[in-house]
């Protein structure tokens, strides 16, 4: 029994017991801190990849959104003369991909794949400018289906419906612009039954891969029209002509344009003479009205657009050339004399234009506007247009003359604009 007992008793093999034990601890230890790592890379590998792809796909939409917007070197877009609701059209960085890996493929549309020797070419291969990284794109107008896939209806209506249809997909163009007929200074989507004079909205989506990460993004760009153009001279306030030598001219001096009125200011504003000018046509001669035109949201459509932003008062500085149309943007007041300018010149205060400076294009200004010209070389010249904020007041020796084609050369290289972003997430069509 005792010799029982005593085996019992023994402590002989706990040491190797408990190094086992210790043994198997680590190792789990060891394992846990061997997996929990490989996770970490992996999952950073997998964000690596995901934001590598999430870039190509924005590279791809920045290709787009630039050879859309015109780009001399690669210019694409819709070729028809009328916009065509079937148009669509692909950017490849590989000509190994096919047009069945887009989930929303339709052999309907025009599918097109432009080169530079053709923009309807329908034969798959790289038409991208980008060599490095690894996308896709595609380009198509945007539909009235595409509103009421994101909620439009009658009573919560994402665009002015100009043609009674809103229940039937995909439907009409939708458009943007000044197409509201209840005010036309509104800035809306809108369809249209016919030939509108806006551009389309269109829908650009890139495709990016990355590894084994796939990343979409669709954004909806517009075409920034040109503003309402009522007056060479229109103001939201009062109207002040001090002088005998102020010509003011709203026939079109490109001929391409209807004349419009040399002077308009919005009721209850009123337009002060005190001495003889120069008003054509006349009639209407200057006029006040209804219509309103709130220069604030224009301008700021335009801020971050600018080729130069000015932040001090300018003398015998000159902006662009004749070959050349700039955007020149102030979020201050401004005064600015003996120079020249071609483009579009935003003022977000007060502008007090001297003599000796002639511009070329479209002058906005959401605060009050001076013109203080004086004789000879030290007039104020203004070929274009005009629009005010607030009050206007002009002194002295200035001509303003209406021109549509120096308003549209001023706003024919902007890009773009940008009304809606998504990053979308979708099954990996090549999985």
């Amino acid at each position: 029994m005792s010799a029982i007992l005593s085996i019992y008793k023994s402590e002989k093999g706990m040491v190797l017991v408990t190094g086992l034990i210790v043994l198997a601890i680590l190792g789990l230890l060891g394992a846990t801190a061997v997996l929990t790592t490989t996770t970490d890379l992996q999952i950073q590998g997998n964000r690596k990849t995901g934001e590598q792809a999430f870039c190509a796909a924005e590279a791809g939409i920045e290709e787009a959104r630039t050879r859309l917007g015109g780009s001399a070197t690669a210019p694409i877009g819709d070729p028809a003369t009328t916009p065509d609701s079937l148009w669509s059209a692909y950017i490849l960085t590989s000509d190994s991909c096919p047009l069945y890996d887009d989930p929303d493929y339709d052999s309907s549309y025009t599918n097109y794949i432009p080169t530079s020797s053709s923009p309807t070419n329908q034969t798959i291969t790289a038409n991208s400018l980008q060599t490095n990284a690894s996308y896709w794109v595609k380009l198509r107008h945007k539909r009235e289906y595409d509103a009421e896939q994101a909620g439009h209806t009658t009573s919560s209506p994402h665009y002015v419906d100009n043609d009674g249809n809103t229940e039937n997909p995909p439907g009409s163009i939708v458009y943007y612009g000044y197409g509201d007929p209840g005010d036309a200074t509104r800035l809306v989507q809108f369809t249209t039954p016919g030939v509108t004079s806006y551009g389309p909205v269109e829908i650009i989506r890139g495709y990016g891969r990355s590894g084994t990460a796939f990343k979409v993004v669709e954004i909806e760009v517009v075409y920034v029209p040109d503003p309402p153009i009522t007056a060479a001279l229109y103001a939201r306030g009062d109207v002040t002509l001090n002088g005998n030598a102020i010509d003011i001219d709203g026939t079109d001096n490109c001929g391409q344009s209807a004349a419009v009125s040399p002077i308009y200011a919005l009721d209850p504003a009123t337009i002060t003479l005190n001495a003889t000018t120069g008003l054509t046509p006349n009639p209407p001669g200057a006029e006040t009205g209804s219509i309103d035109i709130n220069v604030q949201p224009v301008a700021q459509m335009y801020r971050g657009m600018a080729d130069f932003t000015l932040t001090s008062n300018q003398n015998g500085v000159d902006f662009g050339s004749q070959g050349n149309y700039v955007t020149v943007y102030s979020d201050q007041s401004l005064s600015i004399s003996n120079g020249t300018g071609y483009g579009v010149l935003f003022v977000g205060g007060n502008l007090n234009m001297g003599g000796g400076f002639s511009w070329n294009g479209l002058i906005l200004v959401t605060g009050t506007i001076t013109l203080n010209g004086g004789g000879g070389p030290n007039a104020v010249n203004i070929m274009g247009a005009v629009m005010g904020q607030q009050i206007v007041e002009i002194n002295g020796v200035v001509n303003i003359t209406y021109d549509s084609c120096e308003v549209r050369n001023a706003l024919s290289n902007h890009p773009l604009q940008v009304i809606s972003w998504r990053d979308t997430s979708i099954v990996d069509p090549l999985s």
